[in-house]
């Protein structure tokens, strides 16, 4: 059987992918150093651009599916169940910042534009909401409608807590914490703490 690595676009040392792993198109991805890739991970689609760096890992069982730009910095893990949708369009695009983590069964959708900064936290479920179904429509239904989309940005340093959803169209400021469950609607300040639904600002650190 054909080693997976082979057919990287490149491959940096000591890159260990389990032979369930799933690549569709592994001739567009680079790979760095150190990388682990464990069993069941699933990349489904052919990306535009994508980039995986040095000491990154993949637990059991991650998904990534879509067409657009993924590229993914030093340092990263992506805990059990982790789902990636880059998106379709040309401003698809999932970016991670290096030393951030994902715990499991966190949703990241690239559809209007997802940019994770530097040493981000993310916790279990927490969900990252770039694209959404347009409920102002009444000539169709919601689900045959066109989606919208909008942009996310976290800054350096944010840390996310379980069951949280971030709407399409925020930016989270630098040294930010989002409370467990909260739903986060517009921008925060740099080291703010926000809790509940849509979720507000309580204090800063």
């Amino acid at each position: 059987m054909l080693d997976i690595r082979e057919q990287l676009k490149s491959c940096g040392k000591n890159v260990n992918i389990d032979k369930t792993a799933h690549i569709h198109a592994p001739h567009r991805l680079t790979v760095g150093n150190d990388v682990t890739i464990m069993p069941g991970f699933h990349l489904q689609d052919e990306l535009r651009i994508a980039s995986i760096g040095n000491h990154v890992t993949f637990y059991p069982n991650c998904f990534i599916q879509g067409s657009g730009e993924l590229v993914i910095e030093d340092h990263v893990t992506f805990y059990p169940g982790v789902y990636l949708s880059v998106g379709n369009k040309e401003n698809s695009l999932i970016h991670i910042g290096h030393h951030s983590h994902f715990a499991p069964y966190a949703v990241l959708y690239g559809h209007g534009s997802l940019r994770i900064g530097p040493y981000c936290n993310i916790a279990a479920h927490t969900v990252f909401s770039t694209v959404g179904h347009d409920y102002h429509t009444k000539a169709q239904l919601m689900a045959d409608a066109p989606t919208i989309t909008g942009p996310i940005t976290l800054e350096e340093d944010v840390w996310i807590g379980a069951n949280a959803t971030i709407i399409a169209n925020t930016h989270i400021a630098k040294g930010t914490v989002i409370g467990a469950n909260a739903v986060v609607t517009h921008d925060t300040q740099s080291r703010g703490i926000y809790i509940g639904v849509p979720a507000r600002h309580t204090r800063n650190r």
